[in-house]
């Protein structure tokens, strides 16, 4: 067994780079031959309320795709927390868009995480439409509504792109 040990390793190694390869070529194909803009999502809020991503035009957005049972969408959120409340007054929105099936799910995770950012539901059919590859999945909107960067995982770089945007 310790004779194939290195092997082992070798091919773990090999294995989780060929996959951090792939989800970086995903992330680029999606940034240069994705969407120019999103199309004009109608969101459900938590309270009922319908809100139009054209609402939001003039701001720059996060619209992140996640879900309750994907620990790296978990692992963002304090990120995305923490970006909103710096620079919410500068013009920045989250819409963290909660993919779930089941809204005991999402009841739930609010119930034992509070965000002051935007958390909406939308209409069955949107990840079709954009091409979601999986959860999380981010667009950063500029204030024109462009697609500024396409992440998909966790969004580490947000505060990079936001003091680019914003200059928070």
């Amino acid at each position: 067994m310790a004779k194939r040990l290195p092997y082992l390793l070798a091919g773990v190694l090999l294995a989780a780079m060929l996959l951090f390869g792939l989800r970086q070529k995903q992330e680029e194909v999606l940034q240069s031959s994705h969407l120019q803009e999103l199309p004009d999502i109608t969101f459900q809020t938590l309270d009922g309320q319908e809100l139009r991503l054209s609402d939001l035009r003039g701001k720059v957005v996060l619209v992140n795709f996640w879900a309750t049972w994907c620990p790296p969408c978990r692992e963002e959120m304090p990120i995305f927390e923490k970006e909103y409340r710096k620079c919410k007054d500068k013009g920045f929105e989250v819409l963290a868009v909660n993919m779930d099936s089941s809204q005991g799910a999402l009841d739930k995770f609010l119930k034992d995480n509070n965000y002051s950012f935007r958390i909406v539901r939308t209409s069955e059919g949107a990840e079709k439409e954009l091409k979601l590859m999986g959860f999380p999945t981010s667009y950063l909107l500029d204030k024109e509504g462009k697609v500024y960067r396409v992440k998909l995982g966790i969004y580490r770089e947000l505060g990079e792109d936001l003091r680019e945007l914003l200059g928070c």
